[in-house]
């Protein structure tokens, strides 16, 4: 009878359940009285830091169309890259994740 000792009532455990629905219930109605303009905020704010991104960019010489074509063409390059070499393709990719994962660590 010894193991009883530590086991959760019928009781308790419908306190606690009740407990965790009436939290449930605040974090929702917090959620729902939040207000919209905070979206609308972000949306700038977004905005804003990609407007500050591209004029960093062009302070440093930094054409983007340039980027955007050289990136056309690394995504052609690697679609010719698979059709000829897929097995180097998926090697390059598994090591490409592996490294990635182990520096995330």
């Amino acid at each position: 009878m010894e193991g009883n000792v530590f086991m959760t009532t019928k009781a308790e455990l419908e306190i606690e359940l009740e407990k965790l629905r009436a939290r449930n219930a605040e974090l929702k109605a917090q959620v729902e009285q939040k207000p919209e303009s905070d979206e609308g905020a972000q949306d700038s704010t977004l905005t804003k830091t990609k407007d500050e991104i591209r004029k960093s960019l062009e302070d440093h010489g930094i054409d983007i169309k340039k980027i955007e074509t050289m990136g056309d063409e690394v995504v052609e390059e690697i679609h010719k890259l698979q059709e000829h070499y897929p097995i180097t393709v998926l090697l390059v990719a598994f090591t490409l994740g592996y490294v990635v994962g182990r520096v995330q660590k």
